[in-house]
């Protein structure tokens, strides 16, 4: 018998499997999946990111191009590789290429928006007259560097480049740094907690600065074109954390059927928000408590807006655009590997204006005082476009109401200039709603019609239920209600009974925007899952569209749902080691509860381990009598700390911890665990492009078509997505394709070896590779067909993994008369052959 047939074979598709983590949130919506598949998963003081590793489609697109058979060999096996003990099979996603970041301490040095106001030709506030001296007291630590001098996550670039011990020397010189406490967060320690709004708490700077929302930006904004993660903390700062300019550490392919992952290491605070991180627009007379941000849905490649809310319930629309250029003198850096492009943010205050809803102030010590307050109450609504501008609304909450304000950009809105935005003076629609803490908006993708309406719907978790709610966006603004109090529209008190809040909740894209169901379809958690609260999940998905077609659960609510049902006898859980009799009381079980408690039933039998051991069970009597009042307990429970979905809804993760029913739950930190469920759908059958699925029921279509690349892909391995165009199949139809070999064709015939200095002929090619006349090979860019005879010219492709020459290097080598067609056919940031995103 061959040994080899005993072996599994080579795993192509990592398969998405539970994660834990040594750390658990403070609180609600602490995970969210990125428009590319990127996972932040939210801690007490720091913040997980992963990332996805796609396969390596290279072959199954080369089997196209030839005309054979795209699935005949995906899952096989070398005849080298049979026989051979493979660890990438037991491989899950995410398990590799994670962030773990700090980000509460130390706080964030002010200074790393001065790039910002450079951009904007801007003196910056914090300038080397008025800039902070340097703390006293401050310790070194074990490395001998000074606690508390970097910010964020501790990497040397937190978006200052040069501020050191010296510029801390400068500052030291003037005297009336500390002798003038009035002169706002521009003459205060910079690195030392200072305090922002009016809070009695956070405006002394005695926030615990725990992690309060994560939230990703719409695609193609920052480096590369990536998403950059808004992280909020509790004092009041909202930090923005993604790639930088420098290069990143690309790790080689996994194995052969894995692309290149790619690393975190070049991540860092790029910009902030809050507190003493003023941007150009804003005043520094006072440091600003932002207590909720939201991104708008994505307007254009480099451009933003991100609105945030501070405790005076005024919202600040900011523009946050990426501009790259090309730096002068870097062929020396691209030798090297070095990046040749440099990406300026722009980020400005474009408008200020009041959220408040009718409802009069109420005191708390009025009789009727409910607690009323959210750290989620942002959301913008889908974009509505014209030919003349697009248009959206922009939710908020305050007491006991839900408002939105209509929101207009003109076109066009060139890269690198302000845009021309319009906001409404009064609320387009408002609905006055019992809300409790933490409430908050979720709006459906893509635009709603009903007859003649035009607009945008979404659900409102009051905190306790949810409720459906629907905006038209060719109305005007409303009359303006009267105040009132919140006894005179009834929204004072919950009328519906409910014990377990919820914590979060997704909209689900709708499966035919042509044919909407009646209310939007949406799965929520609450906050304790056990067998005696059977609210905890809630959804009104059909089965047709669920992961399962034979049950509406989420796969992680089938396996919760399992461990609720679980029964053991009280004895045996009461009891660590089953029939030992040296267990100590005192001593800690391997989950870290101790094992001290007590459980009694009616009759008033005691059950403590350690009595169940003194029972003499060789009589027949004590054997009768302990099958018959030992009971059955439900060992375990859940709390639910976050719910999220895939950018195209074919995908969940849920971040839940696990708790025992039957002891309290004592330890520090240290003990905290907690985990990350997924639920996916099968893979459709491969070989049908996504025009062959406009006729499916099931797919959105305009919703799939709008995703980005890796959204496109990540969707296809767990969403149940069509095959993605440029990654499965080559997109030989592009007439791009066919304009850029025709440009190029003359320099690629006429190309020197850079070695010896001959001939660089086609006739020398080997697959991948193109030779000169005297065997020197080089790799080939998949763009331009022109030998790569330098190294650091390319770059990688992060889904389809083709190689490109950089877009000033293939300018280089093309005459000036045609350079301003080059730049417009071949573009810049994204992979020609697929769209995708490249590898820093």
């Amino acid at each position: 018998m061959d040994s080899t047939s005993k072996e599994p074979p080579k795993q192509k598709y990592l398969p998405l499997r539970e994660l834990t983590l040594n750390s658990r949130p403070l609180v609600k919506r602490a995970i969210q999946f990125s428009c590319d598949g990127d996972l932040a998963v939210a801690a007490d003081d720091s913040v997980h990111v992963f990332v996805p590793e796609f396969p390596d489609l290279t072959r199954r697109r080369k089997r196209i191009a030839e005309g054979g058979d795209p699935e005949s060999s995906d899952e096989e096996e070398t005849n080298e590789q049979k026989g051979k003990y493979n660890p990438e099979t037991f491989r899950t996603q995410y398990s590799e290429g994670s962030k773990h970041m700090p980000v509460s301490f130390p706080p964030l040095d002010p200074r790393i928006n001065k790039e910002l106001y450079d951009a904007e030709g801007m003196p910056f506030p914090y300038d080397k007259t008025s800039a902070p001296s340097k703390p006293q007291g401050v310790e070194k630590d074990t490395n001998g560097q000074e606690d508390g001098r970097d910010a964020g996550d501790g990497d040397q670039a937190d978006g200052v480049e040069g501020d050191d011990d010296d510029d801390w020397e400068d500052d030291s010189d003037d005297s009336s740094v500390d002798d003038d406490p009035a002169g706002g967060g521009a003459r205060l320690g910079s690195n030392q907690p200072y305090g922002a709004g009016s809070g009695p708490i956070t405006s002394v700077g005695s926030s615990m600065n725990h992690v309060v929302k994560i939230s990703w930006s719409p695609s193609e904004l920052g480096v590369n074109r990536r998403p950059i993660l808004g992280i909020l903390t509790g004092a009041g700062t909202l930090a923005m954390y993604g790639d930088g300019d420098m290069a990143a550490n690309v790790l080689g392919s996994a194995n052969g059927y894995m692309l290149q992952r790619r690393e975190l290491a070049s991540w860092l605070v790029l910009w902030g928000v809050g507190e003493r991180m003023m941007v150009p627009g804003q005043s520094p007379a006072y440091s600003e408590y932002i207590r909720t941000f939201a991104w708008a849905q994505e307007i254009g490649p480099g451009q933003a807006l991100l609105a945030t809310l501070n405790d005076a319930k005024e919202i600040a629309i900011i523009s946050v655009q990426t501009v790259v250029y090309v730096e002068e003198g870097s062929e020396k850096g691209r030798a090297v590997g070095g990046p040749a492009e440099k990406t300026v943010w722009h980020v400005r205050e474009l408008v200020r204006f009041k959220a408040e809803g009718p409802h009069l102030p109420v005191s708390t010590m009025d009789p009727d005082y409910v607690p009323c307050g959210t750290s989620f109450g942002l959301s913008f609504g889908p974009w509505l476009e014209d030919d003349d501008g697009r248009t959206c609304v922009l939710g908020y909450l305050d007491r006991n109401y839900v408002g939105f304000r209509k929101l207009r950009i003109d076109k066009p809105w060139t890269r690198g200039q302000l845009p021309k935005l319009q906001v409404e003076n009064k609320d387009t629609h408002g609905q006055c709603v019992h809300l409790t803490t933490d409430g908050f908006i979720e709006f459906e993708q893509g635009i709603f019609h009903k007859g003649d309406m035009i607009g945008c719907r979404g659900m409102i978790s009051t905190g306790w239920h949810p409720v459906p709610f629907e905006v038209s966006l060719a109305s005007g603004a409303l009359a303006e209600t009267a105040k009132h109090k919140t006894g005179v529209c009834g929204t004072t008190y919950n009328l519906q009974h409910c014990e377990n809040p919820i914590i979060d909740m997704v909209v689900h894209p709708p499966p035919d925007p042509a044919r909407p169901t009646p209310t939007p379809l949406y799965t929520l958690v609450r906050l304790s899952a056990t067998p005696t609260t059977p609210n905890w999940y809630e959804t009104n998905v059909p089965s047709a569209l669920a992961a399962d077609p034979s049950s509406p659960y989420f796969q992680w609510a089938r396996s919760i749902q399992q461990k609720l049902e679980v029964l053991v006898p009280a004895d045996m859980y009461q009891k660590r080691a089953y029939g030992a009799d040296d267990s100590d009381s005192d001593e800690e079980s391997d989950d870290g509860v101790l094992m001290e408690d007590t459980l009694e039933d009616d009759e008033g039998v005691n059950y403590t381990g350690e009595g169940l051991t003194a029972i003499d069970l060789t009589t027949d009597a004590n054997v009768a009598r302990e099958v018959k009042v030992v009971p059955e307990v439900h060992p375990h429970r859940f709390r639910f700390h976050g719910l999220t979905l895939s950018a195209g809804g074919g995908a969940s993760a849920v971040l839940v911890s696990a708790h025992s029913t039957q002891h309290p739950e004592r330890g520090g930190w240290h003990t905290q665990r907690s985990q990350v469920l997924f639920s996916y759908k099968p893979r459709r059958a491969s070989g049908r492009s996504l025009s062959m699925y406009m006729d499916d029921d099931n797919l959105n279509f305009s919703l799939v078509s709008s995703m980005s690349t890796e959204g496109k892909l990540f969707e296809y391995l767990y969403g149940g997505g069509p095959d993605v165009p440029g990654v499965h199949y080559p997109l030989s139809s592009d007439p791009r394709h066919a304009h850029v070999a025709q440009i190029f064709a003359p320099v690629v015939r006429n190309q020197k070896c850079e070695v010896c200095g001959a001939a660089v002929t086609q006739s020398m090619r080997k697959e991948d590779l193109v030779g000169c006349e005297k065997g020197h090979f080089f790799g080939i860019c998949a763009l331009s067909g022109l030998a790569v005879q330098k190294p650091g010219m390319t770059r990688s492709c992060g889904t389809c993994g083709l190689k490109t020459m950089r877009p000033e290097i293939l300018l280089q080598k093309v005459p000036e008369d045609i350079k301003e067609e080059v730049k417009g056919v071949i573009g810049r940031g994204s992979c020609m052959a697929c769209s995708g995103k490249f590898l820093n």
